[in-house]
């Protein structure tokens, strides 16, 4: 069956919600001490190896988790535009990506910010925190997927064959894996020359888009050609492999270097191009085996795991609220770092996923695929 013609991939619903959850790790592990910016910290942080580690970690997440979300929306895109033609396309993103969006941003982080603000005894003007706390916050992600998939629109409006189905499915050649791998690495190091990874212009971080836009790509070339279809965990098992190679040699090459202050969110330096290179690797290894593994050990339906899919954009929509107010009581119980991390990331899943189902009851949300 051609994934056109199919509507439902028990094994990409369980990838979703895995995917979900990783976020809410990630923005956890950040409120923990971990690099990375968000919303609210703990006093009580991670420090030294705690710290390095962590980072590491969130590093490898970087590297590949949202550029696979990407992937995934891309490759479900294509027949979503077919069968709806491209005017019900536009009106479906713009409802179901558009909306959400500029609630978030207009309402729910003007509301967080001035949450916290409460929380840590500043004095709030409610007025003023709704005027000037306008950004898209994790929200960005939605912001560029409505830009990307608009584009797409323009695309198939100006492309005068429509794109087909390749009869004879195929997975892409080493050598063709080994050229993308190689052309993000060196966009990357090039953008972030100029826009260094980590800054961002209204929570657009540029100098991770390579992989961003090369995954979105990816995901229509793999619909096309159906990559998925002939997926299996023995192709992946060599480049998930290269990964963890990657990992250790980046590591070694970092206490090497770390003494020369370079900088490896941009510049011309060889902690910055080694960044650069290693972050497709990584990207590749991963995207590559979690796709091949939840296919080969999660393709069978599970209408608990359907439920959590379906509710997946609702809890990412919301999870900041969930993931600060754990932190929030985490830090009002004296916990540590690492209990206080583990207490909030459990805490902010269970309860970011319960809401959301609760609120996706609501006919108007369930209707429009909030």
């Amino acid at each position: 069956m051609s994934p056109a013609a199919k509507t439902y991939y028990p094994y990409l619903d369980k990838l979703r919600v895995f995917l979900t959850c990783l976020v809410i790790f990630h923005h956890t592990a950040i409120a923990f001490g971990a690099s990375g910016g968000w919303y609210y910290k703990s006093p009580d942080l991670w420090s030294g190896w705690s710290e390095r580690l962590m980072s590491l970690v969130m590093g490898i997440d970087q590297s590949y988790f949202m550029a696979l979300f990407f992937f995934i929306s891309a490759w479900l895109m294509p027949a979503s535009y077919e069968r709806k033609g491209a005017m019900a396309f536009v009106r479906d993103r713009l409802v179901r990506l558009g909306v959400p969006l500029l609630v978030f941003i207009l309402v729910l982080n003007p509301a967080l910010v001035g949450i916290i603000r409460f929380y840590k005894g500043v004095p709030v003007d409610w007025v003023q925190v709704f005027l000037h706390n306008h950004y898209p916050g994790p929200m960005w992600f939605v912001l560029t997927l409505l830009v990307f998939e608009l584009l797409y629109v323009v695309y198939r409006s100006c492309r005068k064959t429509v794109p087909k189905i390749s009869a004879a499915t195929k997975l892409p050649s080493v050598r063709t894996v080994v050229a993308f791998i190689v052309v993000m690495g060196l966009v990357a190091f090039a953008i972030r020359l100029v826009c260094p990874a980590g800054k961002s212009w209204f929570g657009l971080q540029f100098g991770y888009f390579p992989l961003y836009v090369g995954m979105f790509c990816a995901g229509i070339v793999a619909w096309r050609d159906g990559w998925l279809e002939r997926m299996q965990v023995r192709n992946a098992l060599g480049w998930f492999g290269l990964a963890w190679v990657a990992i250790v040699a980046f590591v070694a090459f970092y206490f090497v270097n770390r003494s020369s202050g370079d900088s490896d969110s941009g510049g011309w330096n060889r902690m910055a191009f080694a960044y650069a290179m290693w972050e497709p690797i990584l990207c590749v290894g991963f995207s590559y085996f979690l796709l091949a593994a939840f296919k080969r050990w999660g393709n069978e339906a599970d209408r608990f795991f359907r439920a959590l899919a379906a509710d997946s954009y609702m809890t990412y929509v919301l999870h900041p609220f969930f993931v600060v107010g754990a932190t929030f009581l985490a830090q009002c119980r004296g916990m540590g770092p690492w209990v206080g991390a583990a207490f909030v990331c459990v805490a902010a899943i269970v309860t970011g996923f319960g809401a959301a189902h609760l609120i996706r009851r609501i006919p108007a949300v369930r209707r429009w695929g909030w």
